[in-house]
């Protein structure tokens, strides 16, 4: 359990709030308008599009919790599969805006690296991430849409995924936006999702 925890704050610390958008988005979420704002402030329709398809798909993930009370911490664990390897922890964090992949697993899948992506920010600083991309994915048996995935740091010299003590990546808004609703069923264990946007 605290293999896992540790292995989550350091993804979900670069994770959460990569980008100047998600403080920027917290400030107009708070007037309860519902809009849609671009980090500038300026609105946008909303994301989803007319005629989005009814009907719902679910994933079964694994809840990883303390049993402190009042103030238990939580860890969803999706399980990624990336080119038919896997299952493949990935932590799910709505509020991240970039998902996340670990830089040894991405050299261990040989994914096409992509160039830079930039400096991600996050609650413990800024950190230089490269692009990666992942052509055929899939949460569960939910296929996800080709994505561009950052990879933070350097491969560990020699080091291999071989046993999972705790999340590999992050599952970001950067996929999960692309669906209509999610849900989290903490007590059933189910990531639900709406069909996907046109």
């Amino acid at each position: 359990m605290r293999a896992i925890r540790i292995a989550a704050v350091a993804l979900l610390a670069a994770g959460c709030g990569s980008g100047a958008s998600h403080s920027t988005t917290s400030q107009h979420t708070g007037t309860g308008t519902g809009a849609v704002v671009t980090p500038s402030g300026h609105r946008l329709a909303k994301l989803s599009t007319a005629g989005t398809p009814q009907g719902e798909q679910t994933v079964k993930i694994e809840v990883v919790a303390t049993s402190a009370r009042p103030t238990r911490q939580t860890l969803a664990l999706v399980p990624v599969f990336i080119d038919g390897h896997g299952p493949l922890p990935f932590a799910l964090d709505t509020g991240a805006s970039r998902s996340l992949i670990s830089a040894t697993l991405a050299a261990q899948l040989h994914l096409p690296a992509r160039g830079s992506a930039g400096m991600l920010q996050g609650v413990t600083g800024d950190a230089s991430a490269e692009n990666f991309a992942v052509s055929s994915w899939r949460a569960g048996t939910i296929t996800l849409p080709p994505s561009m995935i950052a990879a933070i740091g350097s491969p560990a010299a020699g080091a291999a995924v071989t046993k999972l003590h705790g999340p590999v990546g992050l599952l970001g808004s950067d996929v999960l936006s692309r669906y209509g609703k999610i849900a989290i069923d903490y007590d059933k264990g189910l990531l639900v999702l709406d069909p996907p946007v046109k």
